[in-house]
């Protein structure tokens, strides 16, 4: 076991752990370029693994910034908190800037057009550097690079570091309060010693819990950076690694580094525990530093991986949305070696232009104080922020209302509209691509959303006055039909009072949730016993709901099959209604197509060919509600499917609309040509 001791009282060979503030770590640059080069290559060349080398950058992130923060507070120095962002950001920004932009072109010419909006979003938040925080907001899971990808996915690491790299200096001012320098001291490294243990264990718990929001989650990624500033506490204490450890320390600490994307799958298990390997590989590399010779000190500091290192960013920032572009262009989401090679070489040969065109001009700038570093900061931010926020504002007006021909979408498979069965729409598609994602009918006032804990529950229609009263309740492939269920409400005089809420099906309430945070678990249970509460209240001569075929809950018997939990969880929701004279009106789901299909939209060439469809026994998936409603009293299904898929195919596009806007949702526009179908159904047992 490698074990740390104290400087001894006899004079030893100067450390560079130990030199003054002015001189660097030269194994540092190594270190940062490997790490963000490792990024890359897996990227390209590992099928989408992470590799452990964000971890890594973090690290040394954390270390370089407390380090210096420490030094300051030891000398009695000001902190210069302004001077230190001004100095960052002036670095860090106008690279990225160059990148944003370029995204933003490919956005409007390369990437897919129904992407558009929530690209130009990200571009705002990248520049910010709140892309973390937007990628949880939109529940875009961390993944392997496709078609469908976020081009701006890669841009979260660097919103943690920023945010790191604004609060933490702010915290560490407030200690200065404390007039004893000694006491400064012993409170700054006491509290981020607790804060990276509170946010070690947030981790740790959150990634068992929510993997996909712990990877991007700034409190659940600060212990990597604390854990760097702690490296830096022990280095400015003193401590430091007897010299014959450092070479296998040294190289154990790159061993680990290199190994830790091949050993996890970091995606999801990173932050936790596991991550621990990728930072502490790390750790034992810097307190490895000038380990003479045998160790890998030489290495790290020598020209090539120096060089590596100045281009290491610019490559991080640009292989991602080129990865995205290649995809795209190629229309699936394999790569071969051949193009892995044409991705790192593009992204290479732009990172270098980008280093040549402005290293000198902000050198230059930067050099000539602390406001004109700050100005080129804000500078690049604007230029990067403001024309995607425009264009973003402009992408979320409202897109123009289309009238759709009489005999569009499931007219076509009207077997009593022979007319419309051989309509031509001459290649026309509503509703347009870039308005694709945004074609949705759902409210706020009707939605439970992620971290919305509280019912919502909205009355369509006639609010006083009505002949019947509907419940119409489910996820969210409910509320795609929020305007068809207010068009049959207003046209037959009916109420209808819809809630739906995020990956939440009318179920029995006591139905185990996973992948969800505590408080929407709650909040789901809690949605199911108030609609329990309602469906039993009396008030309604209906109740309506369909869910998701998607996702399936997961039986607890493992002898039981998914369908038959399903219709089990469902006839014990339903058996509370509080009588069997309320009838239940089951909506079988719409199908599903793989969210990476949509790029066929894209070819008018293969929609008009048939290419854009999938058997029909794979797009309808089995729920079991079916069952359900053979084994509950006065319920009944409601079955549209044969006017949303032919008798062996269910196309995406089906008279001249679009089916689907993101795979698993109906548009809100061919849900409209469902409306005179659904209203046949209802009247039929409503009223």
């Amino acid at each position: 076991m490698v074990t740390l001791h104290a400087r001894p009282l006899r004079a030893t060979p100067p450390d560079p752990l130990a030199r003054p503030a002015a001189t660097r770590i030269a194994e540092v640059d190594g270190l940062r370029g490997i790490a963000l080069t490792l990024v890359v290559v897996f990227h390209l060349f590992g099928h989408g693994r992470v590799s452990g080398g964000v971890d890594v950058f973090l690290t040394v992130s954390g270390f370089l910034l407390v380090l210096s923060l420490g030094r300051a507070l030891r000398d009695g120095r000001p902190l210069g908190i302004v001077a230190r962002w001004a100095r960052t950001f002036a670095r860090l920004a106008p690279p990225a800037a160059v990148v944003l932009l370029a995204i933003t072109a490919l956005t409007f010419t390369v990437y897919s057009p129904w992407l558009r909006e929530q690209n130009l979003v990200e571009v705002v938040s990248s520049a910010l550097y709140v892309e973390n925080w937007q990628l949880i907001s939109s529940q875009l899971s961390y993944g392997a690079a496709g078609p469908q990808t976020s081009p701006l996915q890669h841009f979260w690491s660097l919103s943690v570091q920023a945010q790191f790299f604004l609060v933490f200096p702010l915290l560490a001012s407030v200690v200065l309060f404390l007039r004893a320098r000694s006491a400064r001291t012993l409170v700054f490294w006491t509290l981020l010693a607790a804060a990276t243990a509170a946010s070690f264990a947030y981790a740790w718990h959150l990634n068992a819990l929510a993997p996909s929001v712990a990877y991007f989650h700034s409190l659940a990624r600060f212990w990597e950076l604390g854990a760097g500033g702690l490296l830096a506490a022990a280095v400015l204490a003193g401590w430091r690694l007897p010299r014959p450890a450092r070479v296998v320390a040294g190289w154990a600490g790159l061993a680990m580094i290199l190994a830790s994307g091949f050993l996890f799958d970091g995606g999801a298990a990173y932050p936790g525990p596991a991550a621990l390997v990728p930072v502490g590989g790390a750790a034992l590399v810097l307190l490895s530093a000038e380990g003479g010779p045998g160790s890998p000190s030489r290495l790290l500091s020598s020209r090539p991986l120096r060089e590596l290192d100045a281009v290491s960013y610019g490559l991080y920032l640009w292989h991602w949305p080129l990865l995205i572009a290649f995809f795209t262009i190629k229309g699936r989401d394999e790569l071969g070696w051949r193009g892995a090679l044409v991705v790192l070489g593009a992204s290479a040969l732009l990172a270098v232009l980008t280093r040549v065109a402005l290293s000198r001009p902000i050198a230059r700038v930067t050099g000539q104080g602390m406001r004109r570093s700050l100005a080129v900061a804000l500078v690049a931010i604007a230029v990067a922020a403001v024309p995607a926020g425009v264009a973003a504002a402009r992408a979320q007006a409202d897109p123009p209302a289309v009238a759709l021909d009489s005999c569009a979408g499931a007219a076509t498979l009207d077997p009593a509209r022979p007319d419309c069965r051989n309509a031509d729409f001459a290649g026309e598609m509503t509703p347009a691509l870039e308005d694709l994602r945004r074609d949705d009918a759902n409210r706020a006032e009707c939605w439970g959303g992620p971290e919305v804990y509280e019912m919502r529950l909205c009355a369509l229609g006639e609010t006083e006055g009505y002949s019947a009263r509907i419940l119409a309740v489910g996820d969210s492939h409910n509320n795609v039909f929020l305007d068809v269920y207010e068009d049959i409400a207003e046209a037959r005089g009916w109420r209808i009072d819809a809630s739906g809420r995020a990956g939440c099906k009318w179920v029995a309430p006591e139905t185990p949730i996973s992948g969800k945070q505590p408080e929407d678990e709650a909040a789901c249970r809690a949605w199911r016993t108030e609609i329990g509460r309602l469906a039993a209240s009396g008030d309604y001569d209906a109740i309506l709901t369909v869910a998701s075929s998607k996702h399936r809950e997961k039986p607890v018997d493992p002898d039981q099959s998914p369908e038959e939990y399903h219709t089990e969880i469902t006839v014990d929701a339903w058996a509370d209604r509080g009588g069997a004279e309320t009838p239940i009106l089951a909506l079988v789901d719409n199908p599903i197509f793989p969210e990476d299909a949509l790029g066929c939209l894209a070819d008018p060439a293969a929609v008009e060919a048939g290419e854009c469809e999938l058997p029909r026994r794979e797009a309808l998936k089995p729920t079991g509600i079916e069952e359900a409603v053979a084994q509950t009293e006065n319920a009944y299904l409601i079955d549209l499917t044969d006017l949303e898929c032919d008798i062996d195919v269910c196309r995406m596009v089906q008279g001249g609309v679009i089916v689907t806007r993101d795979g698993a949702h109906l548009t809100a526009s061919y849900a409209a040509t469902l409306a005179p179908y659904l209203d046949r159904a209802l009247g039929r047992h409503v009223g």
